[in-house]
């Protein structure tokens, strides 16, 4: 008898089989397997045709037409905004929404002294306007942050990136 032929005679086998694998190995080899491509699968959006709809926040808008120099050191024109800094912080790009003729875009380039929190002062050429503009619930859709300095918001807002967000209360 061959040597190869006892030990396969002393494991329990028939002389010229190969040795039996475990039965758990090909188990856990196959869950180990489906849990990294698990990991690496990416998730696919549901086709539905709408857009996913973006975070839209509350405001309390008023209008002004006093002239001067905004808190960015810019001199007051259409198209611009106030805007407590702790939640948009100045250079701020913004869609404000349901005011009616004045909804659209606009820039935070003004602070205001009375503002705070989810207040908005937007700026109207004439007093008149301002006056009939009154207090209106509006929306406001963040599409910037700006860096909140005075230079930053002379230049172009900052694409909006939600980790570096300030906390919106």
């Amino acid at each position: 008898m061959t040597p190869h032929r006892m030990k396969a005679l002393a494991h329990g086998r028939a002389p010229g089989t190969r040795r039996a694998e475990s039965s758990w190995r090909p188990l856990v080899a196959s869950a180990l397997f489906l849990a990294s491509c698990s990991l690496f699968k990416q998730e696919q959006p549901l086709q539905t045709g709408l857009q996913p709809a973006e975070p839209r926040l509350t405001f309390q808008a008023t209008a002004y037409s006093i002239e001067g120099k905004t808190a960015s050191g810019t001199a007051a024109h259409e198209g611009l905004v106030a805007a407590d800094p702790h939640i948009l912080p100045l250079g701020s790009r913004i869609r404000v929404e349901d005011a009616g003729a004045y909804s659209g875009e606009y820039v935070v380039k003004d602070t205001g002294r009375a503002i705070d929190g989810h207040e908005l002062d937007i700026y109207l050429a004439s007093d008149s306007e301002a006056k009939k503009f009154g207090k209106q619930t509006v929306k406001v859709l963040v599409l910037q942050y700006g860096d909140g300095s005075r230079d930053g918001a002379r230049r172009e807002p900052l694409p909006v990136d939600a980790a570096k967000a300030p906390a919106l209360r």
